[in-house]
């Protein structure tokens, strides 16, 4: 399918989005056969939420397709998408509630009734409550569909501590960019002349669109692409120029291209002075950050970052300096994106084709259900106090677990878990494996055995994405959809739906008033407002409503206020300055890599999401183990080869893992995969192979968003 062609739902023309308030035309697409031999549904294997039809024979899927229909999904289904077939006939996935019967970690398990497994879990629970007040409970959870009824049962308990993943990932980036710009926007890679990466290897962790956007830019039309990366990726053998940055001195390169532009004057003026806030500090700011200054920080010389600059400009608008998804690395992470997002902004690619463009919604309906008592205790993780600009609804990961380990400033002694895995997800699992031990109680609500769940005292199995149907999802973005999970097959287990599991528990709290709903009345509330005739109809056959290429420009007017304090675009924060931190990105160096030592740094692959799926054979054969990848120069110093066991150490923990030896990283740099060194005997494929990272990962966050700083660990190396 030519990918720049969307398939259009049926209906009027004239029908406005949500968002930014301007009208599309809706066309009648032409009629496919397509749907007759799939049942559309919704991907769940990584966040992308690509739209699937499941060709389904005799009660058993046989294959899983891609649905064109979903604009995001640019009519692919990549191979972890294809592997949710064996997940859901994996034999070794969860089948019934377990309780555990021996000490933690023992893996003594007794199968249990769903009566049972939720009458002990409530038992407990309401005994930390009694003991320690609801705020003495943790629910943690990640993305998913069903994740809004997990998140509402632990608010109706009473629970302040609803803590999520994006502190492990993204919450830097999405702070840096809603602090600019109001709102965080996406890039329009496919249409793009000009593409600055750093460290986002989107060509082997594929996200949707970008990475298709990407392909069609870079290797169709031949735009230009610079990636900046301690290794070489796939992403950068596909780029133009690949520069080895000094690990942590991002942020020294962009305030040296900022310093070209704005001395050489190659920026949009007519935009600078009608749409953003502080330039003439900027100006000021950036004055010492010159390319020569930038050459020493970060490895990268000076003549280059000038063309670079130069050329970056000269293919504004249609120029980004691409976010990335992922942005846990350092602890300057927040002020390296919102250099990003202010040279973006000053060379006017805002709203434009092929620059930044604020995201789009479908608008949809909700169900209303009776609202809960606010906590009336703070949160543990003291977000308020220390990070009053992060996101309150997510949380702050590592310093919550600082406080709970502490015991200030209040015990927190129960722990529930939905979808993840914070024995891989959460760096220095040591630190824990200690916050596991000191709690009364923790339950696990997932599909597979997960490490997290291996020490849990209660497992939930949640029925397979294929098995359930969940709500409407709504993707914001260049080319808005909404999406519709569908049940495929019926469950092959003892397993339920996230929302049944919480009803159970519900109704043994006494919260069933909250949670008095089916599924399907849920779907029928989101559906009214869909902007297509007859909504839920149309999202049961077709899986999806999505729109056409959309029209660019609509915030460029001159009246338009952007969601910022001053209403526009925030080159300068007063907001920053006013919560004690810097209002324009202040670059202090990265510490320097101890002598004998080296900086470790991670990595995901296409065939991964977070640290789940590498135990699925389509998928394990990709990656069946992870390695050490290590420069010839530091190898020969240490005697090591390919294949040679070593053994590596951090100030938290150690690993034996196998050395690769390659010239794809910088000499002070190690490299390992994520996603392996796995503890739970019932994930057979990875248990004891290979090292997770999390074992060696210190403790460490960016100081204004609370995101884990993943980039900050050194490592000693040894053969074994």
């Amino acid at each position: 399918m030519d990918r720049r062609v969307f398939l259009q739902v049926a209906g009027a023309s004239g029908v406005a989005i949500s968002g930014l308030g301007c009208s599309w035309l809706f066309k009648k697409p032409e009629a496919k056969p397509v749907f007759s031999t799939g049942i559309p549904t919704t991907c769940e294997l990584c966040p992308n939420k690509c739209s699937v039809l499941a060709m389904v024979e005799g009660g058993r899927i046989r294959k899983l397709n891609p649905n064109p229909e979903n604009p995001k999904s640019r009519d692919m289904l990549c191979a972890r998408g294809n592997a949710a077939i064996q997940q859901v006939y994996d034999p070794d996935r969860l089948k019934q509630p377990l309780i555990r019967a021996g000490a933690r970690g023992e893996g003594k398990w007794r199968p249990v009734s769903w009566e049972e497994a939720w009458d002990y879990t409530a038992k407990k629970l309401n005994e930390v409550k009694e003991k320690h007040g609801p705020q003495g409970t943790l629910w943690a959870s990640t993305e998913g569909f069903q994740e809004v009824f997990f998140k509402n049962l632990g608010s109706a308990f009473g629970s302040p501590n609803i803590i999520r993943h994006p502190s492990l990932c993204l919450a830097s980036m999405n702070l840096a960019y809603s602090m600019t710009f109001g709102t965080v926007p996406s890039f329009d890679l496919l249409n793009a002349d000009y593409v600055i990466m750093a460290g986002a290897n989107r060509f082997e962790s594929i996200i949707t669109p970008d990475t298709m956007d990407l392909i069609g830019g870079v290797m169709e039309r031949k735009a230009k692409l610079i990636y900046l990366d301690p290794r070489f990726t796939v992403t950068a053998s596909k780029a133009d120029e690949w520069y080895p940055i000094a690990p942590g001195t991002d942020l020294a390169f962009i305030l040296a291209l900022i310093h070209v532009i704005i001395r050489e004057e190659r920026f949009d003026r007519a935009f600078v002075d009608g749409f953003t806030l502080g330039f003439e500090q900027v100006v000021e700011h950036v004055k010492p950050y010159t390319p020569e200054w930038a050459e020493q920080e970060t490895g990268i010389r000076a003549t280059d970052i000038i063309r670079i600059a130069r050329n970056f400009a000269a293919a504004a608008p249609r120029a980004v300096f691409y976010a990335g998804r992922r942005s846990s690395w350092y602890q300057n992470d927040f002020q390296m994106r919102r250099a990003q997002a202010i040279l973006n902004a000053i060379v006017g690619n805002w709203d434009r084709q092929g620059g930044m463009v604020p995201n789009q919604k479908v608008p949809k309906g909700e169900f209303l259900f009776m609202p809960w008592d606010e906590p009336k205790a703070p949160r543990v993780d003291e977000i308020e106090k220390n990070f009053p600009l992060a996101a309150k609804g997510d949380g702050v990961y590592l310093p919550l677990r600082e406080n709970v380990l502490s015991g200030k400033p209040y015990p927190v002694k129960a722990w529930m878990i939905y979808k993840q895995d914070p024995l891989h997800a959460v760096p220095d699992q040591g630190k824990t494996l200690k916050m596991i031990e000191q709690m009364d109680f923790v339950a696990v609500i997932d599909i597979a055995m997960s490490d997290t769940a291996w020490y849990a005292d209660v497992v939930f199995p949640e029925s397979h994405y294929l098995e359930r149907t969940d709500p409407i999802e709504v993707m914001p973005g260049i080319w808005p959809a909404a999406v519709l999970r569908q049940q495929v097959v019926k469950p092959l287990h003892d397993t339920k739906p996230c929302l049944e599991i919480v009803q159970g528990l519900a109704k043994r709290l006494g919260l069933s008033d909250y949670f008095d709903y089916t599924i399907d009345q849920w779907i029928e509330a989101e559906a009214k407002d869909l902007p297509v005739p007859n909504g839920l109809e149309h999202m049961k056959k077709h899986g999806v409503v999505a729109f056409s290429e959309p029209k660019y420009g609509a915030t460029r007017k001159a009246d338009h206020r952007f969601v910022t304090k001053s209403g526009k675009i925030e080159l300068f924060s007063e907001r920053l300055q006013e919560a004690g931190q810097d209002p324009l990105p202040k670059y202090s160096p990265p510490a320097k890599v101890p002598t004998g030592k080296f900086r470790l740094v991670l990595g995901r692959k296409a065939t991964i999401t977070h640290a789940a799926l590498t135990q699925l054979p389509w998928l394990h054969e990709h990656n069946p183990e992870n390695s050490l990848w290590l420069h010839p120069e530091s190898a020969d110093r240490l005697g090591i080869q390919t294949g040679d066991l070593l053994e590596v150490a951090s100030s938290v923990g150690r690993v034996n893992i196998k050395a690769l030896v390659t010239q794809e990283i910088r000499p002070d740099c190690v490299f390992m995969l994520h996603g392996f060194g796995k503890k739970s005997p019932w994930l057979r494929a990875v248990h004891n192979v290979g090292a997770a990272d999390a074992v060696l990962l210190e403790t460490a966050w960016d100081k204004v968003s609370g995101n884990a700083a993943m980039h900050e660990t050194f490592v000693k190396v040894a053969k074994v």
